[in-house]
């Protein structure tokens, strides 16, 4: 009976947990009452019952306080990084989380600023150290609020460069899709954030994405004193050598192509019409790498 009230309890959902406490506490007096008739033996069931009311109120309490601290950790560990109702999701199921690790196809997306260089000059020649971090701050949380709407990830910050990835920890089918799209959009606004920059008379800027689609290690990394849920593999860093890469296309104008991606984002894009850029060389692959644009 012990190890069924244990199981019940772990692995029932509460309405289920509820309706057994119930059921127990009204068939075993019934119970008693018919072998009392039928034996005329007296069996006393006040322990047997206020034993399983414990055992089962006291595992259902821990279950509850478990659970919430998870929701917690959930909620604490993610809500920087992920829209709010991808959060709420996590939240209410967090069986959806392999915190632990997995092997998994992904679209991943490396993207920071061009021509950042002028921009921190113009501000020290000014002695203002403050005015380039509210910049800086000003344009991450801009193509954040970009990321995180279409679904993605934010990996981490480094510096001005942000890193996000699609289908982790929810599953996003169209992943390849969003992952350019996000960097469509964020190209779009930063043009709004140079005409901005032109007059208030600050240097030009641009941007550059490289966005690349393959499997990859995901889960929680780190040491025991801080874990952050991150990604490896060599398809991630392939995303980050074709972000570089964008400055070395450019325009008429000269302005540098904001996204390039490889075949293998390519080849998933079902509403993005791409051009063929290139076949470049990179670092860590033997095979030219042929490399594309949004149309």
């Amino acid at each position: 009976m012990g190890i069924g009230v244990v199981l019940l309890i772990r692995y029932s959902p509460y309405w289920v947990i509820g309706f057994a406490i119930i059921f127990v506490t009204i068939s075993l007096p019934v119970y008693a009452n018919l072998f009392f008739k039928q034996s005329l033996l007296l069996v006393d069931i006040t322990w047997i019952l206020l034993t399983f009311l414990i055992v089962a109120f006291h595992g259902t309490f821990l279950r509850f306080i478990l659970e919430f601290r998870l929701k917690q950790q959930i909620r604490k560990q993610f809500e920087k990084y992920l829209d709010p109702r991808q959060v709420a999701i996590l939240v209410k199921d967090p069986s959806k989380l392999k915190l632990g690790g997995e092997r998994k196809e992904m679209s991943f997306l490396f993207m920071d600023i061009v021509g950042f260089t002028p921009i921190s000059e113009y501000y020290k020649n000014k002695n203002n150290p403050e005015g380039l971090v509210n910049v800086i701050n000003d344009y991450l949380n801009r193509m954040s609020k970009i990321v995180l709407k279409n679904g993605g990830t934010i990996d981490k910050y480094m510096g001005d460069c942000i890193m996000a990835f699609w289908n982790a920890p929810l599953d996003c089918p169209n992943h390849a899709e969003m992952a350019v799209k996000t960097s469509i959009e964020c190209a779009e606004e930063t043009d709004r954030i140079k005409k901005e920059f032109k007059e208030k008379g600050l240097p030009d800027i641009n941007i550059g994405s490289g966005v690349n689609t393959g499997t990859c290690i995901v889960g929680n990394m780190g040491s025991e004193m801080r874990l952050d849920y991150s990604v490896i593999g060599d398809a991630v860093n392939l995303a980050a050598r074709l972000e570089a890469q964008t400055r070395n296309y450019k325009d008429d104008n000269g302005k540098v192509t904001p996204t390039l991606y490889s075949s293998y984002t390519k080849e998933q894009l079902e509403n993005i019409k791409s051009v063929e850029v290139d076949k470049i060389k990179v670092k860590g692959k033997e095979e030219l790498i042929t490399i594309y644009k949004p149309v």
